[in-house]
């Protein structure tokens, strides 16, 4: 007997030498501690839990955990809680509550029964940690690392793409998602001052006017410029800091209507984004429920700062790419230009040999004669071949020109018929004239060549029908239009505009559009018909604009430099047909070429019709002709280019001698073009190889009759 009740002291003394240890440990531990009864009655909470949660002892014993509920936990939550409790499960995890003065705070904890001698449950303990501070840290390193990850993405998708566009909505997409932001928007300061919107993006469904239209102008053009003025989404750059607002009261910058400012915003946090001193742009957050913190401040304004250099260094990069692109195709398109020049000279000598001898041969034989008909051929071929070398040499911009004042609205009107049967009874043609439009100074061959190939393109672009619109209008090109539109020039234009509702164009086709010899007509294409006219654009000084969408249509905006002063119309050049039938003449003429079959050609066609012809195959020979006979030589038709001495040189030599000698030259391409400088003063006649015997025999009668002196003086 005494035996059990010493040993029951025992016990009873080591049971409360531990539940001493126990309480002790309780008392100064970091942990909170929190028993109650089987009925959830709270019976003890020790220091750590009064010290986290604003609750003193004297405040929680005898009442409910349910204090300490913070709403954010829901109903399930807790029955899935007591649940595992009742099923003897030792719970653990994590969940949100609410201290006395009404602030959360996130808990890890760890909540089991205590049984008695029979089995039932008495009490329950809850041993936790306060894990706000911790959780946080780590919800702002993972925010860092998602900003960090969201300029690298950004950074790589530039690469891909090349588009500023691109990286900046991939920007705001992670600053949205961090700060849990329904609206943003970045933009770029440009060199005129305005600013350049890159991406805007909006997660409410609330129509916001003018919404759709920057999209359209961001998709169609990769940014959307608005003027700097004075609004909350523009105060970050105005003032060059952050401007952070967390309700509407404290929005104290101006209402603005305009397409970017005009969404309702009630909070907002805007961040320059600066190098050095310089600011190139700003990132605005909006929308957000519960505002922005100074935590958010300080990571997002860390951020901007690289933003700031990906953007700067992207956009660095989108310059050198385009200037370097702009060189290799000026460099391209001179190689083929000077290809194109190169092999003229002698390809337009073969056309006026071939041309000329088959339109001799058929004035011999007549209409009647079985081979007539071949000849023809021959001669057909020979003015096609002549079309495909002008076109090369209209893209290489060595086309030569005889510009004259052109009202193209009279112009369109006077070709309307033949576009009309050009394009078929399925397509339909209209025109939209501007009744004040202003002259131009072109070659008229030329501007038919542009409009005609432009229409035949946005024909072939509806095989099944359409509407195909010619638009003609005065515009100014100033520097915003020059900056999203690589090589155009500044100042007044006449636009001619051709557009169709055809299939459209894709981008990668676009790039390609006006690259000699790229064509999308597999079987009937050239590739030369928009090559063409991007070449005579620019050998007029112009700008040629392309504006498509797959499915919806294409539409081609050629600008001509505008004529301000308006000069007389010049007679147009000897290269034309200006006679059915040449006239006979008489005179002695001089024959100067060094191809010997284009000599013979020119010889016996002047001869067949009166002339008398001296010839000489090289301008020292006809310098010796010259100065045995030039008394006599009434015409000398000479070649530019030609081996030891040019033709306008010999020229000037006769022309020392004797000034009266009249003067017709002949040539293939522009570079041969005289200078106005060697025969100041004077009307001297010009002729374009290749030419036939009729067309030599008129301009060299036109030269001989006209009542003119050496120095283009009228004779009394």
């Amino acid at each position: 007997m005494n035996s059990d009740l010493a040993i029951s002291d025992v016990v009873g003394q080591f049971a409360e030498t531990e539940l001493r240890k126990f309480f002790r440990a309780s008392e100064i531990g970091s942990g909170q501690v929190l028993i109650t009864d089987s009925n959830g009655t709270i019976e003890y909470v020790n220091p750590a839990f009064s010290q986290i949660t604003g609750y003193s002892y004297q405040d929680v014993v005898g009442k409910s955990p349910a204090i300490l509920k913070s709403e954010r936990m829901s109903a399930a939550f807790y029955q899935r809680l007591w649940e595992s409790l009742d099923s003897g499960i030792e719970w653990r995890g994590e969940f949100f509550n609410r201290r006395k003065d009404g602030t959360f705070y996130l808990e890890k904890a760890v909540i089991s029964a205590i049984k008695s001698n029979d089995g039932k449950v008495s009490h329950y303990i809850k041993v936790s940690e306060d894990i706000t501070h911790q959780r946080h840290s780590e919800e702002h390193q993972q925010r860092r690392l998602k900003l960090i990850e969201s300029i690298n993405s950004a950074n790589l998708d530039f690469m891909e793409h090349g588009d500023v566009r691109r990286m900046a909505e991939i920007i705001l997409e992670t600053c949205m998602t961090i700060t849990s932001s329904s609206f943003a928007i970045l933009y770029e300061m440009l060199p005129n001052g305005n600013a350049g919107v890159l991406a805007l993006s909006m997660t409410s469904l609330d129509p916001v006017p003018g919404f759709q239209e920057v999209q359209y102008e961001l998709l169609r053009h990769g940014q959307y410029e608005v003027p700097l003025h004075s609004s909350l989404l523009m105060a970050p750059v105005i003032e060059n800091r952050t401007i952070v607002i967390n309700s509407p009261e404290e929005n104290h910058w101006h209402s603005c209507s305009c397409r970017i400012c005009s969404a309702s915003v009630s909070t907002f946090a805007g961040f320059p984004l600066t190098i050095g001193s310089s600011t190139i742009g700003m990132i605005g957050l909006a929308n957000s429920e519960n505002g922005y913190s100074e935590d958010d401040l300080t990571d997002l304004e860390t951020f901007s700062h690289s933003c700031a250099l990906a953007i700067s260094a992207a956009r660095a990069e989108t310059i050198r790419k385009s200037t370097l692109d702009q060189l290799r195709q000026s460099q391209k398109m001179e190689a083929i230009g000077q290809l194109a020049g190169g092999i003229s000279h002698d390809f337009n000598n073969l056309l006026t040999v071939i041309t000329g001898y088959s339109t001799l041969a058929l004035q011999k034989i007549g209409s009647d004669h079985p081979a007539t008909k071949d000849i023809e051929q021959v001669i057909n071929a020979g003015e096609r071949a002549t079309s495909l070398i002008r076109q090369l040499l209209a893209f290489g911009r060595r086309q030569i020109l005889d510009p004259l004042p052109i009202n193209v609205n009279i112009f369109i009107a006077s070709i309307h018929k033949i576009l009309c049967r050009l394009i078929g009874e399925n397509i339909s043609l209209t025109t939209q004239l501007s009744p004040d439009i202003s002259m131009v100074l072109a070659d008229p061959s030329q501007i038919e060549q542009i409009i005609m190939n432009l229409v035949i393109n946005a024909r072939d672009a509806m095989e099944r029908g359409g509407t195909i619109t010619i638009e003609t209008a005065n515009r100014t090109i100033d520097s915003t239009f020059v900056r999203k539109n690589r090589g155009a020039m500044e100042g007044d234009y006449v636009v001619i505009s051709v557009r169709d509702t055809g299939m459209g164009m894709s981008e990668e086709v676009i790039s390609r559009i006006f690259e000699p010899f790229f064509t999308t007509k597999a079987e009937s294409g050239t590739g030369l018909g928009l090559a063409t006219v991007y070449g005579i654009v620019k050998q007029n000084n112009g700008y040629i604009q392309v504006l498509s969408q797959v499915g919806i249509g294409t539409e081609f905006k050629v600008y001509i430099p505008r004529l301000m002063k308006h000069h007389k119309e010049k007679e147009p050049s000897g290269n034309k047909k200006l006679f059915s039938k040449p006239e006979r003449g008489e005179g002695l003429i001089l024959v100067v070429e060094d191809e010997q079959t284009v000599l013979d050609l020119a010889a016996v066609s002047l001869r067949s019709q009166g002339y008398d012809v001296l010839t000489a195959s090289s301008p020292l020979d006809a310098l010796k002709i010259f100065d045995r006979a030039g008394e006599k030589i009434n015409l000398v038709l000479t070649d530019i280019l030609m081996p030891d001495m040019s033709g306008t040189d010999m020229a000037k030599k006769m022309r020392l001698k004797h000034p009266g000698v009249k003067l017709l030259f002949m040539s293939g391409y522009s570079e041969e073009r005289l200078n106005p400088q060697d025969f100041r003063g004077e009307q001297i006649q010009f002729m374009t190889k290749p030419f036939s015997p009729a067309d030599l025999a008129t301009l060299v009668h036109k030269c001989l009759s006209e009542n003119t002196t050496a120095h283009g003086e009228q004779k009394g």
